[in-house]
C-alpha cells in the first residue's frame, strides 16, 4: 500500500543530478527489479531507489531525506527475512554499487565497501589464505549480514561475523561522517556488532581475519528419512562434545532430484548433514571421524573443496525471489523428545526447498566466548547449545497461508524446547518488533544511549532500538 507524495519527479531528478549514482523512480523500467528483495513475499513500493556510488552520494540522499522529511532505509544484499532493505513511500539507499575489498595480509584485516557480498569478499580474502565468518549464501551482503546476525558455517569455531568487526565508517542522518574503531567512537562499534541499522548508513567495514584454506573439508551427506531419529540423536551426541573446529549443521529437507541420490529417495524428505572442518586441513580426516557414528549415508559429497566454493554450495537451495517464511530460536539441549517432534514435522515438509535446521553452538567454542562487553548479542544466544530454524520456501502466492501455518505449527511445537529468540535479521516478516528480544535489558539500555547520540530523530527505525526516555 502506498501514499500520495508531494515529492515531484523534478525534485528527484535534481537529487540524481547531484550524485555519481542514480535515482530510480516508480516509472523506471528497472524499478520492480531493483525494489525486489530476497524474500518474494515482500512487495513494498518505495518512492524512489537511490543507487549510491560513494559516501558523497549517501550524504546527498540523507540531506534530501532531511529536507523533505521522508522515511528512509538502507539496502545491501536484501537477504534479511523481514525485508529491512525496502520501504513503502520512502527512499531506499541502495549501496550495491559501493564495491571493493582491500586485504592487508600482514595485518590480517579486510576493509570492504558496504555493497560487497560474501562471494566477492571470500574470494578476495582467500587469495591470501584468510577468512572470517561469512554468510551461508554467497549473495548475502556483507554489511547487512554483519550488523544484524552474522551466523555462518564458521560461527561455532570463530564466532559470528560481527565478533570480528574492528572498524566502520557511518553517515548519520544529520550528515556527520563517523569513524568507529577500538580507539574512537567505541560505543558505536560495539552497538554495530549485532544491532546495526539503527544509527546511520554504514559505508565501509573492517574485519579481523584468520588463516583458513584455500582448501577445506566440507560438504553435505544425505541420509534416508527412515533413519532420521537414529541419525539425529547420533549427530546431537557427537556435536555436544565435538571440538570447536567441527562445524556444519543438520537439515530436514527434500532430497534433490540429482544423480548422486538414489532414485527412490529423490524429492522426498531426508536428513542432510553439512560437514565442515575448520581446523588444520591435515587434521580433517581425524576431525570429522566422529561423524562416522551416524552410519553410512546414501550420498556423501563431503570432501576437499576450495573454501570460497564451499561458501557458495547452498546458493541453489536458497534462490532469490521465492516466497519464504522463517521462525527460529535457541535451544540449550536437544532432547530425544525434541528430535521426535522435528522428525514428525520433517516428514510433512511440503516443498522441495523448505527445511528444518539444527546448528550446533556450545560451550568451549569461540561463539560462546564473546560477552556483552564485546557485542550487544545477549547471553541467551551465547549460552545456547544449538540454534533451531524452520524456513518454508515456495512459489505460488495462493499457497501463502498453507506454508505460513505449517511453519508456525513447527515453531509452536519447538517452543517447548526453544526460546524462539533470534537475531534481528531472522525475525519473521510479520513480527519485526521481536528483534529487540535478542538483547538483554542492560544491553538495550546501552543501545538506547548510542541511539540518542547518533540518531536522536529515530530516522533509522527499521531495526528497532527505541530511543527511550
Amino acid at each position: 500500500m502506498t501514499m500520495e507524495s508531494t515529492i515531484t519527479d523534478a525534485q528527484l531528478a535534481a537529487l540524481a543530478a547531484s550524485m555519481r549514482g542514480d535515482v530510480i523512480l516508480r516509472s523506471d523500467a528497472r524499478y520492480d527489479e531493483l525494489r525486489a528483495v530476497f524474500n518474494g513475499m515482500i512487495d513494498r513500493r518505495p518512492l524512489a531507489i537511490a543507487r549510491v556510488a560513494d559516501e558523497a552520494d549517501v550524504l546527498a540522499v540523507l540531506a534530501f531525506v532531511r529536507e523533505h522529511e521522508l522515511p528512509v532505509t538502507v539496502r545491501s544484499g536484501g537477504h534479511a527475512a523481514p525485508g529491512h532493505g525496502v520501504i513503502d513511500d520512502g527512499i531506499v539507499i541502495d549501496v550495491r554499487d559501493m564495491t571493493g575489498v582491500v586485504v592487508d595480509p600482514e595485518a590480517r584485516t579486510a576493509r570492504c565497501a558496504a555493497g560487497v557480498d560474501w562471494g566477492v569478499f571470500d574470494r578476495a580474502t582467500q587469495e591470501h589464505g584468510l577468512a572470517v565468518t561469512g554468510g551461508r549464501v554467497s549473495t548475502t551482503g556483507v554489511s547487512g549480514f554483519s550488523i544484524g546476525s552474522g551466523s555462518g558455517w564458521l560461527e561455532r569455531t570463530w564466532g559470528l561475523a560481527p565478533d570480528h568487526l574492528i572498524g566502520l565508517r557511518l553517515v548519520t542522518a544529520d550528515g556527520r561522517v563517523v569513524v568507529a574503531d577500538e580507539t574512537q567512537n567505541r560505543e558505536l562499534l560495539w552497538a554495530s556488532r549485532g544491532a546495526g541499522g539503527n544509527f546511520g548508513v554504514i559505508t565501509e567495514m573492517t574485519f579481523a581475519l584468520r588463516p583458513l584454506g584455500p582448501i577445506v573439508f566440507g560438504g553435505p551427506r544425505f541420509y534416508p528419512m527412515e533413519r532420521a531419529t537414529e541419525v539425529m540423536r547420533a549427530y546431537r551426541d557427537v556435536m555436544e562434545s565435538a571440538p570447536a573446529e567441527l562445524g556444519g549443521g543438520l537439515q530436514l529437507i527434500w532430497a534433490p532430484e540429482a544423480p548422486f541420490i538414489p532414485q527412490a529417495a529423490q524429492n522426498k524428505p531426508c536428513v542432510a548433514i553439512f560437514v565442515f572442518w575448520a581446523g588444520d586441513f591435515d587434521d580433517a580426516a581425524e576431525g570429522v571421524a566422529p561423524l562416522d557414528a551416524l552410519g553410512a549415508p546414501m550420498a556423501d559429497l563431503a570432501g576437499p573443496i576450495p573454501y570460497a566454493d564451499m561458501q557458495a554450495m547452498a546458493d541453489a537451495a536458497y534462490p532469490a525471489g521465492k516466497r519464504d517464511y522463517f521462525k527460529g530460536g535457541f535451544i540449550n539441549h536437544v532432547t530425544d523428545e525434541a528430535i521426535d517432534d522435528m522428525v514428525r514435522h520433517g516428514e510433512s515438509i511440503m516443498a522441495p526447498l523448505t527445511n528444518i535446521i539444527l546448528l550446533a553452538l556450545g560451550d568451549g567454542t569461540d561463539y560462546a566466548r564473546y560477552t556483552e562487553e564485546h557485542s550487544p548479542i545477549g547471553p541467551e544466544a551465547r549460552s545456547a547449545g544449538w540454534t533451531f530454524q524452520v524456513l518454508s520456501i515456495w512459489s505460488d502466492p495462493a499457497d501463502d497461508d498453507l506454508h505460513r501455518e505449517w511453519t508456525r505449527d513447527v515453531a509452536k511445537t519447538m517452543s517447548s524446547y526453544s526460546s524462539l529468540v533470534m537475531f534481528p535479521n531472522f525475525v519473521s516478516i510479520d513480527d519485526p518488533s521481536r528483534a529487540a528480544e535478542a538483547f538483554s535489558p542492560a544491553a538495550m539500555e546501552r543501545l538506547r544511549a548510542v541511539k540518542r547520540e547518533y540518531d536522536p530523530g529515530n530516522v533509522f527505525n527499521r531495526v528497532v532500538v527505541p530511543l527511550g526516555d
